[in-house]
């Protein structure tokens, strides 16, 4: 096949790392060539992101640099897909006449299609993801990734566009789930970490109920799985049973990411979030202490005043999470808090963002210390400059501190071993 290299560049989050994974397996079925080299390659997929400005500015930046890439050599098609394009719809063409073909989230894998088909096909109608894939190549040579168990949120958040550009839940079943991740950990892998947009409302569509605490079940069944994490919890949508379930089996980490934004309740109405967050979070670590939880805070957001911050503030020194992401309100027109009033101010909001990772920084200094002379188990993941980094149960891939601690050439990276914490830098622990 000629012009059969291309060469994916994936923008945002790990559910679009997925994406990529499995657009890359259908790529190759299809008799298609995979590089990284852009001096070489034929084809170019760029998988957007969009869920806050940042990542649109990421997302123009990367489209522009294949703009320029084209000029050199206008044998190279650009292909792009994903969020972005699902928000700007037919503006996309408009901003981006080199563009050489175009896809929204729901209908990604027909951008083998495209390519193969020398057409431009534009099909922003229908919003969703890849759902039950039969192929995919994973992007590193690691013992950890990422399963997607569902597409799209039931939630209306007022700062957020997802629902939008990802339309309502549906859920994978969870035979096709259970049946990647053995498949998975046949291949090697022996970290799970469970994502969607919204993990804990799994299951609601197709079997009335929640049901992922039944599914997480079924995956800790396969014993080679070390590791099964979950991230991206919705506060409300925790049950007993799932938090029992994460208790009960030895292999999924006691560890919970619970994104909450906020702890205002005047906020958090404006927000469109669950007034009772407080509740929650104090009822999960009462009764059940040796879950880590790891949230998200945003500051800024329109109405926030400066007693509302400091709410948010004493939270955090109550000292509930082990990790904390500290965001800056993102204005979006397409979200339906751009029409709220009373804008915080950009150097206000980057001022609050500060004085909130302060106080983290003093949780995360108090709780490293508390774990001075114990013994882990850890994954080595990469050397870099003669240490090498590691993970403990505590800390989820690419988001959270790690572990360091000198090389040795008889440590192989992938493989666990069991360490003891000596001290810190910054963030990280030192083994």
């Amino acid at each position: 096949m000629k012009n059969n290299k291309v060469s994916i560049i994936t923008l945002g989050c790990s559910k679009n790392t997925v994406e990529s994974e499995a657009v890359a397996g259908l790529l190759v079925k299809n008799g298609f060539e995979l590089t990284n080299d852009l001096k070489v390659t034929d084809n170019i997929i760029i998988h957007t992101c969009s869920f806050i400005q940042d990542a649109q500015i990421e997302s123009h930046n990367q489209i522009s640099f294949a703009g320029e890439l084209k000029q050199k050599n206008p044998k190279i098609k650009i292909f792009v897909s994903g969020c972005l394009a699902q928000l700007l719809k037919n503006k996309m063409q408009e901003q981006y006449p080199f563009i050489d073909g175009y896809v929204g989230t729901g209908n990604y894998y027909n951008i083998v299609d495209l390519i193969k088909e020398n057409r431009f096909f534009a099909d922003t109608n229908c919003a969703g993801g890849v759902q039950n894939f039969k192929t995919r190549i994973l992007s590193i040579a690691s013992p950890s990734t990422y399963i997607k168990i569902s597409e799209g949120c039931t939630h209306r958040c007022s700062y957020c566009i997802i629902p939008g550009l990802r339309g309502s839940l549906v859920s994978r079943t969870i035979k096709s789930i259970t049946d990647e991740a053995k498949a998975l950990a046949d291949a090697g892998i022996q970290e799970l970490n469970v994502i969607a947009q919204e993990t804990t409302s799994y299951g609601l569509d197709i079997y009335g109920k929640l049901s992922l605490a039944k599914l997480l079940k079924n995956i800790s069944k396969i014993k080679s799985l070390k590791w099964i994490r979950l991230l991206y919890a919705y506060p409300t949508t925790i049950t007993k049973e799932l938090l029992e379930t994460i208790a009960e089996n030895e292999n999924i980490c006691n560890y919970m990411d619970i994104p909450i934004q906020h702890i205002s309740k005047r906020i958090l109405k404006n927000m469109r979030r669950p007034l009772n967050t407080r509740k929650i979070i104090e009822d999960i670590k009462t009764k059940y202490p040796d879950i880590i939880l790891r949230t998200s805070l945003i500051t800024g957001f329109p109405g926030e005043t400066q007693q509302d911050f400091k709410e948010m503030v004493s939270f955090v020194k109550e000292n509930y999470f082990e990790h904390i992401g500290i965001f800056g309100y993102s204005d979006q027109e397409a979200a339906l808090s751009y029409k709220l009033k009373n804008k915080v101010s950009q150097k206000i909001i980057e001022e609050r963002t500060k004085i909130l990772a302060t106080e983290q920084f003093k949780n995360v200094v108090k709780n490293n210390s508390l774990k001075f002379g114990k013994t882990y188990e850890v994954l080595p993941e990469y050397i870099e400059k003669n240490k090498i980094y590691a993970r403990a149960y505590f800390q989820a891939p690419d988001i959270d501190n790690v572990v360091i601690m000198n090389n040795n050439k008889n440590i192989q990276i992938g493989n666990f071993i069991k360490v003891k914490i000596k001290g810190t830098k910054d963030y990280d622990l030192i083994a």
